[in-house]
């Protein structure tokens, strides 16, 4: 395994960077590790380079994304995803090229604006890579992209690997019946209508000006790794929760039990992010997707919600308050989906 100081001669023993720039200091290589082992490598005016490494445990994954990027650039959404530059199976290693500059979402977003265009340009590539026919259509791969449906009757290694915040979380969904209810009957009534990405968190999406441009009014999405077949409504759903996510997260929560006083103080009202979410849906629709029903779309959304909550919880990095927060709202929408779209985002069926 490469590590953080040993990038840049990796990049250059491959040709990929010029030496005038690695002696120059002109590169930054910044460690965005998650799962995998990971390294952003950019420059001012040049493309980044994302050098990813995995175990050979976990390597599949890895080879899974190298092969569904390489079918996917020879599709009509081959501007939207990053280059793959060179994939070491044997090394479990997987370079890929993105356009340089292009922030993702979560900076993007960072002072309250929610541009319409580049939400717009979601909804156009989602629209097209899930009504495609193609080969890709047929991809699998073997991952649980929707692990929260399990939640009621999780397995032993999912609770295995949980922080005993998650494990917290976990309890209390375990304790609302009719929450649970309904995500064991979604578990059964789920269909794999399309290819999907599969983790439409706004970390993986980028936002990208057009050659000659200035404003950033496309989109490129990165980490391909659990793409494959699933639900359309998935990634629709989990493009939305995004939106609700970083309004409940705004919400400056000082009696965990009654979040709803404090909800007219967020720093990044819901009504704000409505015009965006419209918009995201008016792309599918313009690019030629049949959106899924709202009720499907919003059931995805509490699913996606739910996983956020987890997640932070097992890093640490939100607090409980917020945490329960999304649990709650995700309840709510579970009991009531098309009421709350219509409410929280005056989305009609």
């Amino acid at each position: 395994m490469l590590d953080q100081s040993e990038i840049v001669s990796y990049l250059l023993s491959l040709g990929v960077v010029k030496a005038r720039d690695a002696v120059a200091d002109h590169l930054s290589v910044v460690d965005a590790s998650r799962r995998n082992s990971v390294f952003v490598v950019a420059s001012r005016g040049r493309p980044t380079y994302v050098v990813k490494q995995a175990h050979r445990d976990i390597a599949s994954g890895l080879e899974h994304e190298a092969v569904v990027l390489r079918m996917l650039a020879r599709s009509e959404i081959a501007a939207s995803v990053p280059v793959v530059v060179h994939h070491d199976a044997r090394a479990g290693c997987l370079v890929l090229r993105a356009p340089g500059g292009t922030p993702d979402w979560t900076k993007h977003h960072a002072r309250g604006r929610f541009p319409t265009t580049t939400a717009r340009a979601l909804g156009r590539m989602l629209a097209t890579l899930h009504t495609d026919r193609g080969p890709i259509a047929e991809v699998e791969s073997g991952e649980d992209r929707m692990w929260g449906l399990s939640f009621p009757e999780p397995p032993y290694e999912l609770v295995l690997g949980m922080s005993a915040q998650a494990r917290e979380l976990l309890a209390l969904v375990q304790a609302t019946p009719d929450v649970c209810e309904r995500l064991l009957t979604l578990r059964d009534d789920v269909i794999a209508d399309a290819f999907v990405h599969g983790d439409l968190r706004w970390d993986n999406c980028l936002a990208v000006s057009p050659p000659g441009g200035r404003r950033r009014t496309r989109v490129v999405v990165i980490d391909w790794e659990v793409a494959g077949r699933g639900s359309a409504a998935l990634d629709l759903g989990t493009a939305i929760g995004e939106y609700v996510s970083a309004w409940v997260t705004s919400i400056p929560i000082t009696a965990p039990d009654d979040p709803g006083r404090c909800i007219a103080l967020a720093t990044t009202p819901i009504e704000r992010m409505r015009p965006a979410v419209h918009a995201l849906c008016a792309g599918y629709r313009a690019a030629g997707g049949e959106l899924p029903p709202v009720r499907r779309a919003m059931e995805m959304t509490a699913v996606r919600l739910l996983q956020t909550a987890v997640e932070r919880a097992n890093a640490l990095n939100a607090p409980p308050a917020h945490l329960r927060t999304l649990l709650n709202v995700a309840a709510a929408i579970l009991r009531e989906p098309e009421g709350m779209a219509l409410s929280l985002l005056r989305l009609a069926r």
